[in-house]
């Protein structure tokens, strides 16, 4: 079901709802946010919307008694299938961080503010469009090669892809090396994940840790109380 209350929608958003109420709210939010919205109630319809169009965003309301082990294997196959900024709505606090860990670029509770949802795509439509400082196309650092189009990172044969989220993170260090940036410096550059922008700047710092440590790179991830984040070249 195709929702178009946008006047003049400037992006196309897929919403991923089983509940009436909620789906109609949410349609209501991305209208405000000027998106024409695609309705499907789960994620066997998802996918094949996901294999006929491309999308500029897509939202995705939990159900809630979706297990963990599943709502993982579901969000890497929404992630296997669009680059899009992924927004999921949780009745779950216990999962935010499970769900921004595993490929979510933002998350907010059920019941929802609907303002606080408006606000979450506006910021997610502009992270998307907008210029983060980034690597080039293809660039080799010491052994290290930085795909953009990829957005790989390869080391001595070992590959390593980010999600859309984790390369602007990753961009945005590589571009000021040796030198630490405070949240709000990360930001101002251009890196932006909703409404709780430097609590999720942990998760995705740590998301980064998880994918660079075992390539053994001529960097280290650096963390300081009060100085923020570096990325260190030996």
């Amino acid at each position: 079901m195709v929702h178009d209350s946008s006047g003049g929608a400037r992006c196309q958003a897929l919403l991923i709802e089983a509940d009436p109420g909620y789906r109609a709210v949410i349609a209501t939010c991305l209208g405000l946010a000027r998106c024409r919205v695609e309705e499907v109630p789960d994620l066997d319809c998802a996918v094949p919307a996901l294999e006929r169009r491309r999308y500029d965003l897509v939202v995705w309301g939990v159900p809630t008694a979706q297990l963990t082990e599943h709502r993982g294997l579901f969000i890497s196959e929404l992630r296997l299938r669009t680059r899009a900024p992924l927004i999921l709505l949780d009745a779950s606090f216990d999962m935010a961080q499970f769900d921004l860990e595993t490929g979510a670029d933002q998350w907010l509770p059920k019941p929802f503010v609907p303002g606080a949802l408006v606000g979450s795509v506006r910021a997610a439509l502009r992270t998307s469009a907008s210029a983060v400082v980034q690597v080039a196309s293809r660039r080799e650092i010491r052994g290290m090669v930085l795909d953009a189009e990829s957005r790989t990172l390869s080391r001595d044969g070992s590959v390593v892809s980010f999600t859309r989220q984790e390369w602007e993170l990753l961009s945005i260090l590589v571009s000021h090396p040796n030198r630490y940036l405070r949240a709000r410096e990360i930001l101002r550059l251009g890196w932006q994940a909703g409404d709780h922008g430097p609590v999720q700047l942990r998760t995705y710092v740590r998301r980064l840790r998880l994918k660079l440590d075992p390539l053994d790179l001529p960097c280290r991830l650096l963390s300081q109380h009060g100085e923020g984040y570096r990325l260190t070249f030996d």
